[in-house]
């Protein structure tokens, strides 16, 4: 039995419903769909979280913190919103993750001074810090503050859009946030398919779960609503069908989305872009010389102590890297991200890595605030880092470093020349910084490439710049300071000459600008050599352990050092590349082997490298374009098929009155929510074409009988069969305002979403 209810006026009482006996009064607390309702805004809103923890040095604080704060902000605005506005209710629900913030300035702190400054300081400046800095982000209230008020904001937001009545606009601030977490993260951390299934998840409970009860005022206000008695046996088996139905649905969907998705995209191997480098950190690292002039000094004056290493066996330690070359000097790099001590993994990864820990003790004459580190640092237990995962130099952004005392763990590569044989050098622009010479360059230059390096592969022309430079000069510690192209021309020797003396400070430089002119990426590194072995696993590193070399970037492997520096009068090595690439042996017969090979062909373009992943990704983002463009059109085509034949004669009626509406609506009609049923149909009658008019008459007169059958009669007057006619009617309606419009709006017609939101009485 259906019965129509008028809503109840002001101080009056909701009547009892005829011959049923009066209810007892419940009990109070949630119901269980509200609960589950309650769910899955709290999972739509701490997905976004779940998929940004991966990219934090202490993921577990933001899986914890985060879903508390999507907790917090559904249920205080749940709450809120049963007595109040849903402005009031944001501004009141506010104060709480301020208050969070606070504590965690005070548990975390960040740039700012003070627990107050501190906060406020990451109210302003929470975004800018998180993309000024490396990944993994560090932990701080600078760079928590974000996603935490971000949070708040995406649970508060879905929990007023739910008691709005809108699921589906309740899951979109889920849904940005998610989106804006992974695009945050870039490649730092792994596809976020948990938070994605997390999302899945509350779609379904969230469509699963019947709407809200009006709240108080606006569109949350009283409506005409229809009862309909059933027996309590069959409520109770439609009950529980449903809930078994919805946790068939919600299993399955988290089970697609967690483990299909990494399936079905197995073969995807392409790499999100890092919204970081978009961003310049505005800090300057250093106000001390260039690393690199100092060698000179420190060779002719070896015995200075400058550090203590301890670790299980002789390390080479890396300092700086410097990348630039104005003609006169080499320069490091302009800025450093602010780092935690967990650094991330360099890219490439080195090859055959061994991971080495050391201590080091800094001594009082070490300059500048650069951190020797071991290899590839993976680990620097130093406070206030900052890191340039280009070159892999390490600093300390406050203050010297002198003094300090700290640990590091790394990963030493093995180079090994079979594999660097037949690597090629990159052709994307980003490394053609690495190839520029300024103007002045000295001729000797190209004479030395058209001797040693104009032909062979990347690898063996840069080994034969090196070959060159050690055998054909010597060491000499008296050399005055300086690697510019005066200092550099000043030592080198055209080809079949005797050249002069200097320290790594000029071979490394002579080296670095030889590659450039024979278009090798390359640049100039400082470090220090393992040190004086004093017993117990320490090693006194001093001044003469101190040696620059050159690095040569190889598509696939990364930058390989070469050793550059020749040996001194006494026949010693004075100076090698810590962990240097080894002398191609057998390069001649690699080459004669394989004569034509590109990868020894200087002149040949580099082998692209991933075309079916370019393709696979292609296929992909057309696949999901076209899967989004026929989404709509499906999802309306189902829409109407389930209001139009699905259930009762009464509801299939009513499914047909809403899809009228909805056509009118879309072909530009004006109807106001109090629009009665011939106000409607009048409306039809004006928008049909002159011509279908007359022919329509008849169908829209039976579904305005039907209509109000259904609504206002005694008793149901509507039959199956008359349903049907009532639905065949409306898609001849239908069919006839879409043939109305012009050829665009025709065309379009099934792909315009707003219908699927459209809330139709």
């Amino acid at each position: 039995m259906a019965a129509m209810t008028a809503p109840a006026g002001p101080g009056s009482a909701a009547p009892e419903p005829p011959g049923r006996p009066p209810a007892p009064p419940r009990r109070p607390g949630p119901r269980p769909r509200a609960l589950v309702a309650a769910a899955g805004l709290v999972l739509a809103a701490a997905a976004g979280g779940v998929a940004l923890a991966p990219g934090y040095a202490r993921p577990g604080v933001l899986y914890t913190l985060l879903p508390a704060c999507a907790v917090a902000a559904v249920a205080a605005t749940l709450l809120l919103r049963r007595r109040t506005t849903a402005f009031r209710t944001v501004l009141a629900g506010l104060p709480v993750p301020l208050a969070a913030v606070v504590a965690v300035a005070a548990w975390l702190p960040g740039e700012g001074s003070g627990v107050l400054g501190g906060a406020g300081e990451a109210l302003l400046h929470s975004g800018a810090r998180i993309l000024t800095s490396t990944a993994p982000t560090p932990l701080s209230v600078d760079t928590l503050t974000l996603p935490l008020l971000a949070t708040w904001l995406t649970g508060t937001a879905s929990a007023l859009a739910w008691r709005a009545r809108r699921a589906s606009l309740a899951l979109l601030p889920g849904l940005l946030l998610l989106v804006g977490a992974v695009v945050l993260n870039g490649p730092a951390a792994p596809p976020g398919f948990g938070a994605i299934g997390m999302l899945a998840v509350a779609a379904a409970a969230l469509m699963a779960v019947p709407q809200p009860a009006p709240g108080p005022g606006g569109a949350d206000g009283p409506a005409l609503t229809v009862e309909v008695e059933a027996a309590d046996a069959r409520t109770r088996a439609s009950g529980l069908r449903r809930a078994v139905t919805t946790a068939v649905i919600t299993v399955v969907v988290a089970a697609l989305t967690v483990f299909g998705g990494p399936a079905l995209l197995a073969g995807w191997d392409a790499t999100p872009g890092d919204p970081r480098t978009a961003v310049t950190p505005p800090m300057a690292p250093q106000a001390a010389l260039n690393p690199l002039s100092y060698l000179s000094g420190w060779a002719a004056d070896p015995d200075e102590p400058l550090l203590t290493v301890t670790a299980e066996r002789p390390v080479d330690l890396r300092w700086v890297v410097l990348a630039e070359f104005t003609g006169t000097t080499w320069l490091p790099e302009g800025g450093y991200r602010a780092a935690g001590q967990t650094l991330p993994a360099p890219v490439p990864p080195p090859p055959h890595p061994t991971e080495t820990t050391a201590r080091i003790a800094v001594g009082d004459d070490l300059p500048g605030n650069w951190a020797p580190v071991v290899g590839a640092p993976q680990r620097v237990e130093l406070s206030d880092l900052g890191y340039d995962p280009v070159t892999g130099t390490v600093v300390r952004r406050e203050g010297g470093l002198a003094g300090s005392e700290y640990s590091v763990t790394g990963q030493v590569p093995d180079w090994r020349a079979e594999e660097l044989a037949g690597a090629s050098t990159p052709a994307e622009e980003v490394f053609d910084r690495y190839r520029e010479l300024p103007e002045g360059a000295p001729p000797v230059l190209n004479q030395i490439v058209a001797a040693v390096a104009a032909e062979g592969a990347p690898y063996q022309r840069a080994a034969a710049i090196a070959e060159y430079l050690r055998d054909s000069h010597s060491f000499d510690p008296e050399t005055p300071g300086g690697h510019g192209y005066a200092n550099v021309a000043a030592i080198l020797a055209p080809p079949g000459e005797e050249g002069g003396g200097g320290t790594s400070e000029q071979f490394a430089s002579a080296f670095a600008m030889l590659a450039r002119a024979a278009g090798l990426p390359s640049r100039v590194a400082v470090g220090f050599g393992p040190g004086t072995d004093e017993g117990e696993g320490r090693f006194s590193v001093q001044t003469g352990d101190a040696v620059a070399w050159g690095e040569v970037y190889f598509e696939g492997v990364g930058w390989v050092p070469f050793s550059v520096t020749p040996g001194g009068e006494d026949g010693d090595d004075a100076g090698s590349a810590p962990q240097s690439a080894p002398e191609p042996e057998d390069a001649e017969q690699n080459q004669d082997e394989d004569p034509d090979s590109d990868a020894h062909d200087v002149s040949a373009p580099p082998r692209e490298r991933g075309g079916g992943g370019a393709w696979a990704a292609l296929l992909w983002s057309g696949g999901g374009l076209l899967a989004l463009l026929l989404a709509v059109p499906a999802a309306r085509l189902a829409r109407g098929a389930r209001r139009l034949r699905a259930g009762t004669p009464e509801r299939r009626v009513l499914g047909a009155w809403r899809e009228l509406r909805d056509g009118l609506r879309q072909s530009g009609a004006d109807l106001p929510p109090g629009s009665t049923v011939g106000d409607t149909l009048a409306a039809a009658r004006d928008l049909l074409p002159e011509g279908a008019r007359a022919g329509a008459q008849a169908d829209l007169d039976r579904l305005g009988h039907a209509v109000n059958s259904v609504g206002f009669a005694s008793g149901p007057d509507v039959d199956a069969a008359a349903a049907a006619r009532v639905a065949d009617g409306v898609r001849r309606t239908l069919r006839l305002l879409r043939a109305g419009r012009d050829r665009r709006k025709r065309l379009t017609w099934w792909f315009d979403p707003r219908p699927l939101f459209w809330r139709t009485p």
